[in-house]
């Protein structure tokens, strides 16, 4: 059986999380699963993948992706290596390395291991398949926020939040809402403005830690209007309460819209913290039991 036709097989097994299969998915989007991988360019890059010391290969898939040379050639390496079967270790590796590389050459090598047994494979496939910063991924990413596992579950959200991928934003919340504290960042980063509300609506409902991620990076964003932000800054004076003091004059430091920093420092400045219960009088000691006289 010839490489490039295993690595078909590969693409059609492990590809159940799919609606159509990750082979479906790379020909919806222009991918040759089988072409993906190329035969191995001669030179010093290519030898030193022939290796069979595990130690020097786990070496070599940590070093690609930090410096210069040629990353669609290294991506191509990395997925020849995986197509000839490796062990959990280089298998991790490897898929990490094709997200630092961030080409679209290792997307295939990605795609199919995003079915795979192992929960940490799964989670680097989702995070490396993030990394090539490809929008026309939202939809396979979005798969992961149905995982059975919550590292992947999470490595998903993140990834979808990095992307900016506001079309996500319903799937984002509907994470929030099952328990995927990571959709609450993520959202911040990539829900538009109407997303606002619906995030709104889950205050009391999820840990105001997890809420304040969401909203730290609603009011960091330069594309969303000061209307929104102001919004944001109410809703969360209605909430009250000592870790939203905090927040909000943090967060004045580092707003650049003066308006905005004004509007933060008043709403801080109403929040009037309870004083602490003054401590109980400790008990008065029992009166010795005096000696009968005899």
């Amino acid at each position: 059986m010839t490489p490039t036709r295993l690595y078909a097989l590969v693409l059609a097994f492990g590809t159940a999380t799919a609606p159509h299969g990750i082979a479906g998915i790379c020909a919806a989007q222009g991918d040759d699963p089988v072409a993906t991988v190329r035969p191995a360019t001669a030179g010093s890059l290519a030898q030193r993948f022939a290796t069979t010391d595990q130690a020097e290969l786990l070496l070599l898939l940590d070093e690609l992706g930090h410096g210069p040379g040629d990353a669609r050639q290294a991506a191509r390496l990395v997925g020849e290596l995986l197509l000839a079967g490796q062990s959990d270790a280089v298998t991790d590796h490897a898929l990490s390395s094709l997200g630092r590389l961030g080409v679209r050459e290792g997307r295939a090598s990605l795609l199919a291991y995003l079915g795979h047994r192992r929960v940490e494979t799964r989670t680097r496939a989702y995070e490396a398949l993030g990394q090539l910063r490809d929008r026309s991924d939202t939809p396979t990413l979005a798969l992961g926020l149905r995982d059975s596992a919550p590292d992947v579950r999470a490595t998903a959200a993140r990834a979808l939040g990095e992307l900016r991928a506001a079309d996500a934003a319903p799937l984002l919340l509907r994470a929030l809402t099952r328990g995927v504290a990571e959709a609450a960042a993520a959202l911040g980063k990539a829900g538009d403005a109407a997303s606002v509300d619906e995030f709104g609506k889950q205050l009391g409902k999820q840990s105001l830690d997890v809420m304040l991620t969401g909203y730290a990076n609603y009011l960091a964003r330069e594309d969303l209007g000061d209307p929104v932000k102001l919004k944001i800054i109410a809703a969360l004076e209605n909430v009250a309460g000592g870790r939203v003091k905090q927040f909000l004059s943090e967060q004045s430091k580092t707003s650049r819209s003066q308006k905005l920093q004004r509007a933060m420092l008043a709403s801080a400045a109403r929040i009037k913290l309870e004083a602490p219960s003054p401590p109980s009088a400790a008990p008065a000691p029992a009166a010795a039991a005096k000696e009968p006289v005899r």
